[in-house]
């Protein structure tokens, strides 16, 4: 698959742009602020209703206006399909597929998917457990619609059981009716967190050991508070076993969003251990490693958001990234400077929100 054409209104710092993208490497050149990361970002959106960097519409829509419309045209060895998405500040949201209003996001991806790495990704690896949740659901999301459902289902669940908790007055039915809610969705989603991990860590750490020069072994561990593939049963009764605990600090104290993963090198935890270099190529290889991963779910690959990435990697590096991609994948990057006159890319120069070709 690739982004053949998109129209972007009303988007961040965009006023109104129309362009067409090449199917192998595009450049975005510019000054930082110029709506470089923008433009990315906006194509992420387009794959999954998503913004990897807020959850507020309103952030997303420009300063100027009270909505944000973006249509990209998508080609596959099918067909052409259209995608187009709009937010407004009072709430309101479209999302069609070839002009057909979707009802759930997950029908997105079966039209364009897309991985995303930009600087802040680090943060997977310095930051909190919460990013790295976040990370799981909106990429498990993208390939599997059952996982997306299920949770922002469990997402729901665990806020109405939260308040409950919370509440003076506590209906103990209720409660139990919610508690055996959460318990029939956490097992499945363990699961599909734990198969999606232990897919990725191995090309992940295939990914990694070229890019460290064999020097290194990448894995990827996953920390559950209820075990993957347990029962409804099994569950029913660890919830037991802390209801006392839930009760004294009114939270719901197992399940999914307790659930977190580690980056290993060598055996050692990268967060503690680990210099920025080896997280950086961590992260990288983590994302590489996505790329095999949808094409073996989805039988494409999908199109690759670099933002201000090349400017970490020495020469050896680059040139290695660039020959995995060359020829199957759709690239986008963004960068300060042109690259190499060895690769083959389309330049797009970027300016105060405004696209033109060329360098």
């Amino acid at each position: 698959m690739h982004l053949k054409t998109l129209k972007i209104t009303g988007w961040r710092n965009y006023t109104g742009e129309n362009t067409i993208f090449s199917p192998g490497i595009n450049l975005f050149l510019g000054y930082n602020g110029q709506g470089k990361t923008n433009l990315l970002e906006a194509i992420y959106f387009l794959s999954c209703g998503q913004s990897p960097r807020t959850a507020k519409i309103d952030e997303l829509i420009n300063w100027a206006g009270n909505y944000f419309y973006l249509k990209g045209e998508v080609n596959t060895d099918q067909a052409n399909t259209f995608i187009e998405m709009g937010g407004a500040r009072d709430g309101r949201r479209i999302t069609k597929i070839d002009g057909i209003p979707v009802q759930r996001l997950a029908e997105l991806s079966q039209v364009l998917t897309a991985v995303f790495f930009m600087p802040e990704d680090l943060y997977l690896v310095k930051g909190g457990p919460a990013r790295r949740r976040r990370f799981l659901d909106m990429e498990i999301g993208q390939l599997n619609a059952s996982y997306r459902h299920a949770s922002l289902e469990y997402k729901k669940v665990l806020r109405e059981r939260n308040a409950l908790l919370k509440s003076k007055k506590q209906d103990k039915l209720v409660l139990e009716v919610l508690t055996k809610k959460l318990t029939e969705l956490a097992g499945p989603i363990a699961k599909m967190r734990q198969d999606y991990l232990d897919k990725l860590s191995i090309l992940a750490r295939l990914k990694h050991r070229k890019l460290s020069d064999n020097r290194e072994n990448l894995s990827l561990k996953y920390k559950w508070s209820i075990k993957p593939g347990s029962s409804t049963t099994e569950i029913l009764e660890m919830f037991s076993q802390v209801s006392k605990l839930e009760q004294r600090y009114m939270s719901t104290m197992l399940g999914p969003h307790k659930d977190d993963f580690t980056f290993l090198v060598n055996g050692a935890d990268l967060r503690t251990f680990g210099s920025q270099g080896q997280q950086r190529t961590a992260i990288l290889s983590l994302k590489l490693a996505e790329l095999d991963l949808f094409k073996s779910e989805t039988g494409e690959y999908p199109v690759l958001l670099l933002d201000d990435v090349l400017s970490e990697l020495d020469e050896i590096r680059k040139a290695k990234l660039f020959e995995y991609l060359s020829g199957r994948i759709q690239t986008f990057i963004s960068s300060a400077e042109p690259l190499s006159s060895q690769t083959k890319f389309k330049a797009y120069r970027i300016e105060a929100g405004s696209i033109s070709e060329g360098v």
